[in-house]
């Protein structure tokens, strides 16, 4: 049986296909059913038509009228997405599933809320799921202005769109000298069973990119430190990258990578002449984060905070963890009392921690505690220590900063932030 890439075509029989076969199997991907990740959206709807979407308005389904003969609940349940597993998108299940639609409904995806991978626009399908296990794509309407995928079917069933052209990294944050490795990859579209399924593709296993797909491939850093090193897959094509980091990093970063594909052939859309999307120049681009050899960083007050001075001090018995924003005139300082703790709470006793946060000019100072017009003071936070050797301590802090006053306070800001920070040289 011979692969349809995407040199395809709204074809009418297995027999009449335009595109180039490859060294693929041919064999569709038996994939399991999802299961159920929400609450079902439901809505009763009879002969006069209607629609039903889901609360985010990503997925919405228009019934014509004439297309149900008598009142019927239509129910969308977000599932797991068994087509593109790994991938933080999920699929619906739409019912119910064994009635025909005198009349096509209209199932629509807007896919500018969801997670895709920027550039992979052109190369969007939707596609559902047979009884047998096996994802079918069907002729989808792009509409990149709006952001909206669309497909006309006469059945329900579980329905999700993916990219048929796809960028892959196995990690997306790392330290110096981390390597990251880059696939681009793609979802066969093979050919019709039979001419009453002309125009439902069974789908492949994700594959890599093959050259009947792709005529060139670049790839390039376009913002930030490192370097990458280009590989060919099993097919020959320069489809693989591997990202590596900078052997220092003292300040944390975004790194962006960018692969330009000229693909061959054509999706099957019925906007387009003759039924089919031409592909041509695609940009695909992903983001790396680059996190520093020393970091203090988070929100403060809701504002992110991130320190460009920062480290640790050994005082007596003590700890003092500092993390300052030169430029912004912000400081954060935590005192802990104990040198081996892994958990600090918050108070003035062995194994417990204060701190302070200091902004402006003049000089203004909250601490983690207040005094209420009666009784003790009252202490908010909690620091953990995930990682610490003789270089460096590492952990999170979390807690209330408080703007006293005689008693009680006048302000609060809440902090959340991870850090990873050197020890000073002692004197």
């Amino acid at each position: 049986m011979p692969l349809l890439l995407l040199g395809i075509c709204c074809s009418k029989g297995p027999k009449d296909i335009d595109g180039p076969p490859d060294e693929s199997t041919g064999i569709p991907a038996v994939k399991p059913r999802g299961t159920a990740a929400g609450t079902p959206v439901l809505k009763t709807i009879g002969k006069n038509g209607g629609l039903i979407e889901t609360a985010d308005k990503t997925l919405r389904i228009t019934i014509p009228e004439g297309s149900l003969e008598a009142p019927t609940e239509i129910s969308i349940l977000q599932i797991t997405n068994t087509l593109e597993e790994g991938i933080d998108r999920p699929a619906f299940r739409i019912l119910p599933e064994g009635i025909r639609f005198s009349k096509p409904v209209t199932i629509s995806f807007r896919y500018d809320k969801m997670n895709i991978t920027e550039g992979a626009e052109k190369g969007l399908l939707i596609a559902y799921q047979r009884a047998d296990g096996v994802w079918c794509a069907l002729p989808t309407v792009l509409d990149q202005q709006a952001g909206i995928l669309s497909v006309t079917s006469d059945h329900f069933s579980d329905w999700a769109f993916f990219e048929n052209l796809t960028l892959r990294k196995d990690r997306e944050i790392v330290e110096k000298n981390d390597r990251v490795t880059l696939d681009l990859f793609q979802t066969g579209l093979l050919a019709p069973p039979s001419s009453k399924d002309a125009d439902q593709w069974p789908l492949s296993e994700l594959e890599d990119l093959h050259p009947a797909t792709a005529a060139s491939v670049t790839w390039k850093i376009t913002a930030g430190p490192g370097k990458l090193e280009i590989k060919k897959n099993a097919h020959g094509l320069p489809a693989k990258a591997v990202y590596i980091a900078p052997e220092s990093i003292p300040v944390s970063k975004t790194v962006t990578v960018q692969v330009e594909i000229t693909a061959k052939g054509s999706l099957p859309d019925p906007k387009y002449p003759g039924g089919r999307r031409p592909i041509g120049k695609m940009i695909f681009l992903t983001s790396i984060q680059l996190t520093a050899d020393a970091y203090f960083k988070g929100t403060v007050g809701g504002q992110p905070f991130e320190s460009s001075k920062m480290g640790v001090q050994v005082r007596g018995v003590s700890l003092l963890l500092e993390g300052v924003d030169v430029k912004a005139g912000k400081g954060v300082h935590i005192y802990c009392n104990g040198l081996t703790g892994k958990n600090y709470s918050a108070g003035r006793g062995p194994g417990e921690f204060y701190m302070t946060f200091s902004e402006g000019n003049p000089r203004v100072m909250l601490w983690n505690f207040y005094r209420p017009c009666s009784g003790n003071e009252q202490f908010s936070g909690k620091v953990t220590i995930t990682e610490s050797d003789d270089d460096h301590i590492a952990g999170t802090v979390t807690g209330t900063f408080y703007l006293l006053k005689d008693c009680g306070f006048t302000e609060s800001k809440n902090i959340f932030a991870t850090f990873k920070l050197p020890f000073y040289e002692q004197p």
